[in-house]
């Protein structure tokens, strides 16, 4: 269990908690978050909305660290719910590519609905959202989510920027003052072009063969 005290964790052993699943969006217009229970719950002013089993979640890299592995997010469109399909084309509707992705665990009591941890599980960022469609079935959102972990070796098109190291951590200024290093090829071997070098005296010498 991750950064919890020693009484804490004897009540969550003993049953003492209820807990659940928190996936929130943050996405330009706004936070989208739902939760696997019923109804609509809300912590911290931020509205979840219960999806129950509509909602469900695949790790792609099975027996690695859940943190450090890339997870599926299937949303299905059920109305009784509250994931209407309104609800699930406004997501499709942003401008969602590698905007950020929390899902944490929440542990509350079972009498008062009190929170008494919350821990964020897994960050990372939204890669692509498809639809699964059928004709008279199912409607779903399927959205492929990578962790924070594969951010420095993911192909792109520019390299990382002061901005989004900002985004990994708000207080992390390791890029403020990089820059962009061109790359020379220097001659070398016997294929190389001879180059002339001169010492600043008389005596001309060539290298690369």
């Amino acid at each position: 269990m991750r950064d919890i005290d020693s009484a804490a964790l004897a009540a969550i052993g003993r049953g003492d908690y209820a807990h659940n699943w928190l996936l929130l969006f943050d996405f330009p217009s706004g936070l989208y978050g739902f939760h696997f229970g019923q109804g609509k719950w809300t912590f911290n002013g931020i509205d979840y909305v219960g999806a129950g089993s509509a909602l469900s979640l695949e790790q792609i890299e099975a027996g690695t660290e859940l943190s450090a592995s890339p997870i599926v997010a299937r949303m299905r469109a059920v109305p009784d719910v509250g994931l209407t399909p309104d609800v699930l084309s406004s997501v499709d509707a942003e401008a969602y590519k590698n905007r950020p992705v929390t899902l944490s665990l929440v542990y509350f009591n079972k009498q008062t609905g009190g929170v008494a941890h919350l821990f964020s599980w897994w960050r990372g960022f939204v890669d692509t959202i498809e639809h699964d469609e059928t004709v008279g079935g199912t409607y779903e959102l399927v959205a492929r989510l990578e962790p924070r972990s594969l951010d420095h070796s993911r192909n792109g098109y520019r390299m990382r920027s002061d901005t989004d190291q900002r985004l990994i951590d708000p207080e992390d200024r390791f890029f403020e003052h990089a820059a962009t290093t061109p790359f020379e090829e220097l001659p070398y071997g016997r294929n190389a072009k001879m180059q002339p070098i001169n010492r600043g005296g008389s005596d001309t010498r060539t290298v690369g063969g």
